[in-house]
């Protein structure tokens, strides 16, 4: 019933800095852009998995969390922050299973690195 991959919308309010945040911070590749509609769409690292965007007025953050899944949190964490994103949170480690840090985008919507520490 359901085709592989997803897409997470965000109601942004400065469609250009989403863009620049996800790019060349984060290092996604912008898929497509509609200046005239203030929308965009980038491609995460991971198949058929997207992020978009449309610019809004009133933008509400949201609460949940996308969660991205990283090979080494430590390493990862000090390359993004080499790129001016600053943690809201110190690396947890739930023991034998994961390590977890937040961070937010620019219109305070909240992103997770994901380390998993055990084997699936």
């Amino acid at each position: 019933m359901f085709k592989s991959g997803f897409t997470v919308w965000y109601n942004v309010s400065n469609m250009e800095r989403t863009i620049q945040f996800y790019t060349e911070q984060l290092g996604f590749v912008l898929d497509f852009q509609d200046k005239d509609n203030g929308m965009a769409c980038v491609q995460t690292n991971t198949k058929d998995c997207f992020i978009g965007f449309s610019e809004a007025v009133e933008v509400i953050s949201t609460k949940a969390s996308v969660v991205f899944e990283v090979e080494d949190i430590e390493a990862a964490v000090k390359a993004l922050s080499q790129k001016g994103i600053e943690f809201t949170s110190e690396i947890t480690t739930i023991p034998g299973l994961v390590k977890l840090t937040t961070f937010k985008d620019p219109d305070g919507h909240n992103l997770e690195l994901s380390q998993t520490l055990m084997g699936i």
